[in-house]
Protein backbone atom coordinates (compact mmCIF):
# COMPACT_ATOMS: atom_id res chain seq x y z
CA UNK A 1 0.00 0.00 0.00
CA UNK A 2 2.68 2.27 1.14
CA UNK A 3 4.55 1.85 -2.21
CA UNK A 4 1.53 2.39 -4.08
CA UNK A 5 0.49 5.85 -2.35
CA UNK A 6 4.14 6.84 -3.29
CA UNK A 7 3.26 5.93 -6.55
CA UNK A 8 0.54 8.06 -7.16
CA UNK A 9 1.78 11.35 -5.66
CA UNK A 10 2.09 13.91 -7.94
CA UNK A 11 6.15 13.32 -8.04
CA UNK A 12 6.07 9.95 -8.11
CA UNK A 13 3.84 9.73 -11.36
CA UNK A 14 6.19 11.72 -12.79
CA UNK A 15 9.55 9.44 -12.15
CA UNK A 16 7.53 6.49 -13.18
CA UNK A 17 7.05 8.32 -16.50
CA UNK A 18 10.80 9.51 -17.09
CA UNK A 19 11.51 5.06 -16.04
CA UNK A 20 8.84 4.03 -18.49
CA UNK A 21 9.83 4.83 -22.25
CA UNK A 22 6.72 3.30 -23.67
CA UNK A 23 4.41 5.16 -21.20
CA UNK A 24 6.42 8.68 -22.03
CA UNK A 25 6.82 8.42 -25.39
CA UNK A 26 2.63 7.97 -25.94
CA UNK A 27 2.48 10.72 -23.68
CA UNK A 28 4.55 12.71 -26.05
CA UNK A 29 2.75 11.30 -29.23
CA UNK A 30 -0.75 10.85 -27.88
CA UNK A 31 -0.72 14.98 -26.82
CA UNK A 32 0.30 15.86 -30.39
CA UNK A 33 -2.03 13.70 -31.94
CA UNK A 34 -4.90 14.79 -30.12
CA UNK A 35 -4.31 18.19 -31.11
CA UNK A 36 -3.74 17.33 -34.71
CA UNK A 37 -7.02 15.13 -34.37
CA UNK A 38 -8.62 18.35 -32.95
CA UNK A 39 -7.79 20.19 -35.67
CA UNK A 40 -8.96 17.36 -37.93
CA UNK A 41 -12.03 18.10 -36.33
CA UNK A 42 -12.24 21.41 -36.53
CA UNK A 43 -11.67 21.06 -40.33
CA UNK A 44 -14.39 18.91 -40.95
CA UNK A 45 -16.70 21.59 -38.42
CA UNK A 46 -15.70 24.53 -40.80
CA UNK A 47 -16.63 22.91 -43.86
CA UNK A 48 -19.75 21.19 -42.77
CA UNK A 49 -20.97 24.75 -41.64
CA UNK A 50 -20.08 26.82 -44.68
CA UNK A 51 -20.84 24.30 -47.16
CA UNK A 52 -23.94 22.45 -45.77
CA UNK A 53 -24.98 18.47 -45.39
CA UNK A 54 -24.69 17.84 -49.48
CA UNK A 55 -21.66 20.30 -50.12
CA UNK A 56 -19.49 18.68 -47.14
CA UNK A 57 -20.62 14.98 -48.65
CA UNK A 58 -18.43 16.00 -51.57
CA UNK A 59 -15.82 16.89 -49.05
CA UNK A 60 -15.99 13.92 -47.03
CA UNK A 61 -15.75 11.37 -49.69
CA UNK A 62 -12.26 13.48 -51.14
CA UNK A 63 -10.95 13.38 -47.69
CA UNK A 64 -12.22 9.61 -47.31
CA UNK A 65 -10.64 9.07 -50.81
CA UNK A 66 -7.11 10.56 -49.84
CA UNK A 67 -6.65 7.64 -47.28
CA UNK A 68 -7.11 4.79 -50.50
CA UNK A 69 -5.04 6.86 -52.39
CA UNK A 70 -2.50 7.80 -50.19
CA UNK A 71 -2.02 4.12 -49.51
CA UNK A 72 1.34 3.66 -50.63
CA UNK A 73 2.52 6.87 -48.38
CA UNK A 74 1.44 4.90 -45.32
CA UNK A 75 3.57 1.52 -46.88
CA UNK A 76 6.54 4.25 -47.35
CA UNK A 77 6.07 5.70 -43.96
CA UNK A 78 6.09 2.37 -42.12
CA UNK A 79 8.85 0.79 -44.15
CA UNK A 80 11.51 3.91 -44.01
CA UNK A 81 10.50 3.64 -39.91
CA UNK A 82 11.39 0.50 -39.32
CA UNK A 83 14.64 0.59 -41.58
CA UNK A 84 15.40 3.51 -39.55
CA UNK A 85 14.85 2.49 -36.25
CA UNK A 86 17.05 -0.36 -37.20
CA UNK A 87 19.71 1.46 -38.43
CA UNK A 88 19.82 4.16 -35.33
CA UNK A 89 19.28 0.88 -32.93
CA UNK A 90 23.23 -0.37 -35.06
CA UNK A 91 24.52 3.38 -33.90
CA UNK A 92 24.32 3.88 -38.38
CA UNK A 93 22.68 7.56 -38.80
CA UNK A 94 24.91 7.81 -41.11
CA UNK A 95 22.70 5.79 -43.12
CA UNK A 96 19.28 7.75 -42.83
CA UNK A 97 19.74 10.49 -45.66
CA UNK A 98 20.66 7.64 -48.09
CA UNK A 99 17.38 5.78 -47.11
CA UNK A 100 15.37 8.63 -47.29
CA UNK A 101 16.71 9.83 -50.58
CA UNK A 102 16.35 5.68 -51.71
CA UNK A 103 12.38 5.58 -50.44
CA UNK A 104 11.78 8.59 -51.80
CA UNK A 105 12.80 7.65 -54.92
CA UNK A 106 10.95 4.29 -54.92
CA UNK A 107 7.92 5.83 -53.82
CA UNK A 108 7.39 8.05 -57.02
CA UNK A 109 7.68 5.32 -59.36
CA UNK A 110 4.50 4.11 -57.77
CA UNK A 111 2.90 7.17 -56.99
CA UNK A 112 3.31 8.55 -60.42
CA UNK A 113 1.22 6.01 -62.31
CA UNK A 114 -1.42 6.50 -59.29
CA UNK A 115 -1.27 10.39 -60.13
CA UNK A 116 -1.85 9.85 -63.95
CA UNK A 117 -4.83 7.20 -63.18
CA UNK A 118 -6.65 9.48 -60.97
CA UNK A 119 -6.67 12.08 -63.80
CA UNK A 120 -6.85 9.54 -66.92
CA UNK A 121 -10.36 8.00 -64.98
CA UNK A 122 -11.42 11.39 -63.52
CA UNK A 123 -14.47 10.83 -65.39
CA UNK A 124 -16.28 7.74 -64.16
CA UNK A 125 -14.77 7.94 -60.99
CA UNK A 126 -16.23 11.54 -60.15
CA UNK A 127 -19.64 9.66 -61.65
CA UNK A 128 -19.75 6.80 -59.17
CA UNK A 129 -19.29 9.19 -56.12
CA UNK A 130 -21.95 11.53 -57.23
CA UNK A 131 -19.22 14.49 -57.60
CA UNK A 132 -19.73 16.56 -60.63
CA UNK A 133 -16.83 18.29 -60.29
CA UNK A 134 -14.15 16.48 -61.94
CA UNK A 135 -11.69 19.09 -60.42
CA UNK A 136 -11.97 16.71 -57.22
CA UNK A 137 -10.12 13.99 -58.24
CA UNK A 138 -7.29 16.08 -59.67
CA UNK A 139 -7.15 17.61 -56.59
CA UNK A 140 -6.32 14.47 -55.15
CA UNK A 141 -3.68 13.45 -57.47
CA UNK A 142 -1.94 16.66 -56.83
CA UNK A 143 -2.15 14.88 -53.03
CA UNK A 144 -1.14 11.40 -53.29
CA UNK A 145 2.15 12.70 -54.86
CA UNK A 146 2.82 15.44 -51.62
CA UNK A 147 1.71 12.87 -48.96
CA UNK A 148 4.54 10.03 -50.47
CA UNK A 149 7.28 12.82 -50.09
CA UNK A 150 6.39 13.86 -46.68
CA UNK A 151 5.30 10.39 -45.57
CA UNK A 152 9.27 9.45 -46.10
CA UNK A 153 10.92 12.42 -43.79
CA UNK A 154 7.77 11.11 -41.28
CA UNK A 155 8.57 7.79 -41.20
CA UNK A 156 12.10 8.42 -40.20
CA UNK A 157 10.90 10.87 -37.31
CA UNK A 158 9.23 8.09 -36.31
CA UNK A 159 11.96 5.14 -36.40
CA UNK A 160 13.91 7.83 -34.57
CA UNK A 161 11.46 8.48 -31.87
CA UNK A 162 11.38 11.89 -32.23
CA UNK A 163 7.95 12.38 -31.58
CA UNK A 164 7.92 16.11 -30.66
CA UNK A 165 9.20 16.79 -34.22
CA UNK A 166 6.86 14.04 -35.89
CA UNK A 167 4.27 15.72 -33.77
CA UNK A 168 5.10 19.70 -34.77
CA UNK A 169 4.54 18.19 -38.53
CA UNK A 170 1.06 16.62 -38.65
CA UNK A 171 -0.51 19.51 -36.76
CA UNK A 172 1.00 21.82 -39.21
CA UNK A 173 -0.26 20.23 -41.68
CA UNK A 174 -3.68 20.01 -40.34
CA UNK A 175 -3.52 23.93 -39.30
CA UNK A 176 -2.90 25.06 -42.67
CA UNK A 177 -5.24 23.16 -44.20
CA UNK A 178 -8.08 24.75 -41.68
CA UNK A 179 -6.98 28.27 -42.74
CA UNK A 180 -6.40 27.23 -46.56
CA UNK A 181 -10.32 25.25 -47.09
CA UNK A 182 -12.06 28.22 -44.26
CA UNK A 183 -9.96 31.06 -47.03
CA UNK A 184 -10.85 29.37 -49.97
CA UNK A 185 -14.39 28.62 -48.93
CA UNK A 186 -15.43 31.91 -48.02
CA UNK A 187 -13.81 33.51 -51.02
CA UNK A 188 -16.12 31.63 -52.91
CA UNK A 189 -14.45 28.42 -53.96
CA UNK A 190 -17.11 26.03 -52.47
CA UNK A 191 -16.09 22.58 -51.91
CA UNK A 192 -13.02 22.56 -54.56
CA UNK A 193 -11.67 25.26 -52.52
CA UNK A 194 -11.94 23.08 -49.30
CA UNK A 195 -10.50 19.43 -51.15
CA UNK A 196 -7.22 22.20 -52.05
CA UNK A 197 -6.36 22.64 -48.67
CA UNK A 198 -5.83 18.53 -48.81
CA UNK A 199 -2.73 19.61 -51.17
CA UNK A 200 -1.10 22.86 -49.52
CA UNK A 201 -1.10 21.47 -46.08
CA UNK A 202 1.17 18.58 -46.41
CA UNK A 203 2.96 20.66 -48.99
CA UNK A 204 4.22 22.88 -46.16
CA UNK A 205 4.71 20.23 -43.98
CA UNK A 206 7.15 18.62 -46.05
CA UNK A 207 9.04 21.40 -46.37
CA UNK A 208 9.38 21.73 -42.54
CA UNK A 209 10.17 18.56 -42.29
CA UNK A 210 12.92 19.23 -44.74
CA UNK A 211 14.27 21.14 -42.46
CA UNK A 212 14.59 18.98 -39.03
CA UNK A 213 17.08 16.99 -41.06
CA UNK A 214 19.29 19.40 -42.17
CA UNK A 215 21.63 18.42 -39.35
CA UNK A 216 22.88 15.32 -40.97
CA UNK A 217 23.18 16.39 -44.08
CA UNK A 218 26.87 16.31 -43.37
CA UNK A 219 27.21 12.51 -42.58
CA UNK A 220 28.32 10.24 -44.74
CA UNK A 221 25.62 8.72 -46.34
CA UNK A 222 25.94 5.32 -45.38
CA UNK A 223 24.66 1.73 -46.34
CA UNK A 224 21.46 1.42 -47.99
CA UNK A 225 18.39 -1.05 -47.70
CA UNK A 226 18.87 -3.90 -50.44
CA UNK A 227 16.24 -3.78 -52.40
CA UNK A 228 14.75 -7.22 -52.13
CA UNK A 229 14.20 -6.71 -48.63
CA UNK A 230 12.84 -3.85 -48.91
CA UNK A 231 10.08 -5.54 -51.59
CA UNK A 232 9.17 -8.21 -49.12
CA UNK A 233 8.68 -5.69 -46.21
CA UNK A 234 6.94 -3.25 -48.50
CA UNK A 235 4.55 -6.02 -49.93
CA UNK A 236 3.62 -6.86 -45.95
CA UNK A 237 2.94 -3.52 -45.14
CA UNK A 238 0.97 -2.64 -48.56
CA UNK A 239 -1.53 -5.59 -47.44
CA UNK A 240 -1.52 -4.63 -43.73
CA UNK A 241 -2.22 -0.64 -45.31
CA UNK A 242 -4.85 -1.26 -47.77
CA UNK A 243 -6.56 -4.03 -45.32
CA UNK A 244 -7.11 -1.12 -42.86
CA UNK A 245 -7.61 1.58 -44.80
CA UNK A 246 -10.31 0.19 -47.09
CA UNK A 247 -12.05 -1.13 -43.50
CA UNK A 248 -12.32 2.53 -41.71
CA UNK A 249 -13.10 3.83 -45.63
CA UNK A 250 -15.29 1.90 -47.81
CA UNK A 251 -18.25 2.45 -45.55
CA UNK A 252 -18.68 6.28 -46.58
CA UNK A 253 -17.94 5.60 -49.94
CA UNK A 254 -20.44 3.20 -50.16
CA UNK A 255 -22.90 5.24 -48.50
CA UNK A 256 -22.34 8.00 -50.71
CA UNK A 257 -23.26 5.89 -53.33
CA UNK A 258 -26.32 3.86 -51.98
CA UNK A 259 -27.85 6.66 -49.91
CA UNK A 260 -29.30 9.86 -50.44
CA UNK A 261 -27.02 13.07 -50.39
CA UNK A 262 -28.42 14.40 -47.25
CA UNK A 263 -28.25 10.88 -45.65
CA UNK A 264 -25.02 10.30 -47.12
CA UNK A 265 -23.96 13.88 -45.13
CA UNK A 266 -24.98 12.18 -42.12
CA UNK A 267 -23.38 8.95 -42.17
CA UNK A 268 -20.08 10.90 -43.32
CA UNK A 269 -20.12 13.39 -39.99
CA UNK A 270 -20.68 10.37 -37.77
CA UNK A 271 -18.00 8.32 -39.25
CA UNK A 272 -15.73 11.46 -38.74
CA UNK A 273 -16.67 11.91 -35.28
CA UNK A 274 -16.47 8.08 -34.40
CA UNK A 275 -12.68 8.00 -35.75
CA UNK A 276 -11.64 9.79 -32.40
CA UNK A 277 -11.21 5.80 -30.88
CA UNK A 278 -9.46 4.68 -33.98
CA UNK A 279 -7.13 7.53 -34.36
CA UNK A 280 -5.95 7.81 -30.85
CA UNK A 281 -5.11 3.71 -31.12
CA UNK A 282 -3.40 4.44 -34.01
CA UNK A 283 -0.97 6.96 -32.09
CA UNK A 284 -0.57 3.81 -29.30
CA UNK A 285 0.36 1.37 -32.04
CA UNK A 286 2.91 3.77 -33.83
CA UNK A 287 4.28 4.20 -30.70
CA UNK A 288 4.62 0.67 -30.08
CA UNK A 289 5.95 -0.47 -33.63
CA UNK A 290 9.68 0.72 -32.91
CA UNK A 291 9.66 -0.31 -29.25
CA UNK A 292 8.67 -3.91 -30.45
CA UNK A 293 10.37 -3.76 -34.01
CA UNK A 294 13.93 -3.10 -32.15
CA UNK A 295 13.80 -5.39 -29.22
CA UNK A 296 12.73 -8.34 -31.69
CA UNK A 297 15.69 -7.60 -33.42
CA UNK A 298 17.58 -7.80 -30.46
CA UNK A 299 15.72 -11.54 -29.32
CA UNK A 300 14.64 -9.63 -26.20
CA UNK A 301 11.16 -9.73 -24.52
CA UNK A 302 8.76 -7.98 -25.91
CA UNK A 303 5.25 -8.76 -25.11
CA UNK A 304 4.98 -6.57 -22.24
CA UNK A 305 4.98 -3.86 -24.52
CA UNK A 306 2.10 -5.45 -26.47
CA UNK A 307 0.18 -6.18 -23.47
CA UNK A 308 0.33 -2.44 -22.13
CA UNK A 309 -0.66 -0.99 -25.66
CA UNK A 310 -3.42 -3.40 -26.14
CA UNK A 311 -4.80 -2.35 -22.29
CA UNK A 312 -4.21 1.26 -23.26
CA UNK A 313 -6.24 1.07 -26.73
CA UNK A 314 -8.94 -0.95 -25.47
CA UNK A 315 -9.52 1.81 -22.72
CA UNK A 316 -9.29 4.68 -24.87
CA UNK A 317 -12.35 2.85 -27.04
CA UNK A 318 -14.59 2.53 -23.44
CA UNK A 319 -13.85 5.86 -22.61
CA UNK A 320 -14.64 7.54 -26.49
CA UNK A 321 -17.93 5.10 -26.42
CA UNK A 322 -18.91 6.06 -23.13
CA UNK A 323 -18.79 9.86 -23.24
CA UNK A 324 -20.53 9.93 -27.25
CA UNK A 325 -23.78 7.39 -25.42
CA UNK A 326 -23.40 10.21 -22.49
CA UNK A 327 -23.66 13.47 -24.34
CA UNK A 328 -24.37 12.81 -27.90
CA UNK A 329 -25.63 16.20 -28.68
CA UNK A 330 -22.63 17.99 -27.08
CA UNK A 331 -20.47 15.95 -29.57
CA UNK A 332 -22.35 16.77 -32.47
CA UNK A 333 -22.87 20.56 -31.62
CA UNK A 334 -19.80 22.17 -33.54
CA UNK A 335 -21.66 20.65 -36.91
CA UNK A 336 -24.84 22.67 -36.25
CA UNK A 337 -28.25 21.65 -36.28
CA UNK A 338 -28.63 19.94 -39.46
CA UNK A 339 -26.59 17.69 -38.08
CA UNK A 340 -29.00 16.59 -35.25
CA UNK A 341 -29.53 12.99 -36.94
CA UNK A 342 -26.01 11.81 -36.24
CA UNK A 343 -26.70 11.58 -32.08
CA UNK A 344 -28.17 8.06 -32.57
CA UNK A 345 -25.48 6.79 -34.72
CA UNK A 346 -22.19 8.03 -32.41
CA UNK A 347 -21.68 5.11 -29.59
CA UNK A 348 -22.38 2.32 -32.04
CA UNK A 349 -19.68 4.12 -34.15
CA UNK A 350 -16.97 5.01 -31.42
CA UNK A 351 -17.56 1.14 -30.60
CA UNK A 352 -17.02 -0.03 -34.75
CA UNK A 353 -13.69 1.97 -34.66
CA UNK A 354 -12.54 0.76 -31.46
CA UNK A 355 -12.64 -3.04 -32.60
CA UNK A 356 -10.34 -1.56 -35.52
CA UNK A 357 -7.97 -0.08 -33.85
CA UNK A 358 -7.80 -2.82 -31.53
CA UNK A 359 -7.21 -4.64 -34.26
CA UNK A 360 -4.76 -2.62 -35.71
CA UNK A 361 -2.70 -2.91 -33.29
CA UNK A 362 -2.63 -6.71 -33.51
CA UNK A 363 -1.64 -6.12 -37.24
CA UNK A 364 0.95 -3.12 -35.96
CA UNK A 365 2.80 -6.07 -33.33
CA UNK A 366 2.80 -8.59 -36.87
CA UNK A 367 3.92 -5.98 -38.93
CA UNK A 368 6.97 -4.89 -36.26
CA UNK A 369 8.25 -8.69 -35.94
CA UNK A 370 8.19 -9.07 -39.82
CA UNK A 371 5.36 -11.93 -40.14
CA UNK A 372 2.13 -12.38 -42.13
CA UNK A 373 -0.68 -14.08 -39.29
CA UNK A 374 -2.51 -11.61 -40.07
CA UNK A 375 -3.67 -11.85 -43.72
CA UNK A 376 -6.29 -14.25 -43.72
CA UNK A 377 -7.90 -12.57 -41.04
CA UNK A 378 -7.65 -8.91 -42.93
CA UNK A 379 -8.34 -10.04 -46.22
CA UNK A 380 -11.72 -12.11 -45.47
CA UNK A 381 -12.77 -8.62 -43.27
CA UNK A 382 -12.60 -6.75 -46.36
CA UNK A 383 -14.59 -9.05 -48.85
CA UNK A 384 -17.19 -9.67 -46.36
CA UNK A 385 -17.70 -6.14 -45.28
CA UNK A 386 -18.72 -4.63 -48.56
CA UNK A 387 -20.70 -8.25 -49.00
CA UNK A 388 -22.67 -7.27 -45.80
CA UNK A 389 -23.45 -3.38 -47.25
CA UNK A 390 -24.39 -4.21 -50.56
CA UNK A 391 -26.88 -6.53 -49.48
CA UNK A 392 -27.71 -4.48 -46.53
CA UNK A 393 -27.83 -0.59 -46.54
CA UNK A 394 -31.51 0.74 -46.07
CA UNK A 395 -29.91 3.63 -44.49
CA UNK A 396 -27.52 5.03 -42.31
CA UNK A 397 -28.25 2.67 -39.33
CA UNK A 398 -28.16 -0.83 -41.54
CA UNK A 399 -24.91 0.11 -42.69
CA UNK A 400 -23.52 0.63 -39.61
CA UNK A 401 -24.84 -2.56 -38.34
CA UNK A 402 -22.64 -4.25 -40.90
CA UNK A 403 -19.68 -2.62 -40.00
CA UNK A 404 -19.58 -3.54 -36.46
CA UNK A 405 -20.21 -7.06 -37.06
CA UNK A 406 -17.14 -6.96 -39.62
CA UNK A 407 -14.89 -5.41 -37.04
CA UNK A 408 -16.21 -7.69 -33.78
CA UNK A 409 -15.06 -10.51 -36.13
CA UNK A 410 -11.86 -9.23 -37.22
CA UNK A 411 -10.50 -8.46 -33.81
CA UNK A 412 -11.68 -11.71 -32.28
CA UNK A 413 -9.67 -13.46 -35.08
CA UNK A 414 -6.48 -11.41 -34.74
CA UNK A 415 -6.77 -11.54 -30.94
CA UNK A 416 -6.57 -15.28 -30.99
CA UNK A 417 -3.75 -15.37 -33.42
CA UNK A 418 -1.68 -12.77 -31.13
CA UNK A 419 -2.91 -15.38 -28.06
CA UNK A 420 -0.97 -18.33 -29.73
CA UNK A 421 2.02 -15.94 -30.18
CA UNK A 422 1.68 -14.58 -25.77
CA UNK A 423 0.57 -18.32 -24.59
CA UNK A 424 2.69 -20.90 -26.43
CA UNK A 425 2.58 -23.81 -24.37
CA UNK A 426 -1.38 -22.98 -23.78
CA UNK A 427 -1.94 -23.64 -27.74
CA UNK A 428 1.07 -25.93 -29.22
CA UNK A 429 -0.08 -28.88 -27.39
CA UNK A 430 -3.12 -28.84 -28.94
CA UNK A 431 -2.01 -27.83 -32.13
CA UNK A 432 -0.58 -30.99 -32.11
CA UNK A 433 -3.24 -32.90 -31.47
Amino acid sequence: MRHWLEATAPRGIVNWLRANRLIRFNAIFLTGSLATGVLGYVFHFATGRLLGPAQYAVVASAVAATYFINLPSLVVQTVTARFTSVAAGRGKLGNIPGLLLQFSALSLLVGVPIALGLVVFSGPLSSYLNISDTRVLYVLAATSLVALMVSATRGALLGLRRFIALSINTTLDVAVRIATAVGLVLAGLGAIGATLALVIGPAVAYAQSLFLFRGMHAEATGDRAGLGEVGRYAALTTVASIGTTYLYNSDVILSKHYLLAQDAGIYAAASVLGRVSLFLGLTVAQVMFPEVATLHAKDEPHFHVVDLSLAMVAGVGVVVAGIYAAVPGLVVLPFGSAFNPVRQYLWPFALALGLLSVSNLVITYFLSTGRARFVIPLVAACVIEPVLIVLHHDGPGAILQMVILTMAGLSVALLSLYGVDRFPSLWRPKLRT
